[in-house]
């Protein structure tokens, strides 16, 4: 199968419009875990490359700009790592607690995915916002509902709860002990907003 632009936008597309058939052909394709993981990684590195793009060109207050500059690119690339592990290994207890059925891998095929459609929703953000800021901020508030409908649906077909609040309360489950452990490792580490790695 050859992936180019026009077939990886038609998949994201479908993702967001039919996000419980998607979920179903991702889990079922069976990625092995060593690209998963990797594919972790790639998403945490691109996620700070283009949070830091839209941080460079959005026209916001210089104070506002510095203090999100406060990390360094690899302290924030760790932040983000740290979660989105504990985050997988969250929503694979958190759908276990509420009697769910999906496995560990399942979980990191789900996050990978998802991750990996936020990405392209924010590259096109960002190039929106060279275009015309106001118009990049309400295509960034429509993503993030469209975001937040497709994980929950992703969530539900994974666990196989077939009911999207069980999806809703593991996903709150799932954060609140990601952000509690990851908090905990954080500190431990000296990763924190004082200036990086400690």
């Amino acid at each position: 199968m050859t992936l180019d632009f026009q077939t990886w936008m038609r998949a994201v597309w479908i993702s967001i419009m039919e996000p419980s058939d998607s979920a179903r052909k991702v889990i079922e394709m069976n990625v092995p875990r060593d690209a998963l993981w990797t594919g972790l990684a790639l998403v945490a590195v691109l996620n700070v490359i283009l949070v830091v793009l839209l941080q460079m060109i959005s026209p916001a207050p210089v104070a506002f700009q510095e203090e999100a500059f406060a990390v360094s690119p690899f302290g924030f690339v760790a932040i983000i790592s740290i979660f989105l592990v504990m985050f997988v290994f969250g929503i694979f207890y958190a759908g276990q607690i509420m009697g769910g059925a999906g496995t560990l891998h399942g979980s990191l095929t789900i996050i990978v995915w998802f991750q990996s459609i936020s990405l392209t929703l924010e590259a096109v953000q960002v190039v929106l916002v060279l275009i015309s800021p106001a118009i990049a901020s309400i295509f960034g508030l429509l993503s993030l509902g469209a975001l937040i409908w497709c994980f929950m649906n992703f969530i539900n077909v994974l666990h196989a709860f077939n009911n999207l609040g069980k999806a809703l309360v593991a996903v709150f489950l799932a954060l609140i002990g990601t952000a509690l452990l990851a908090g905990i490792a954080l500190a431990i580490l000296g990763i924190g907003p004082a200036g990086g790695v400690a």
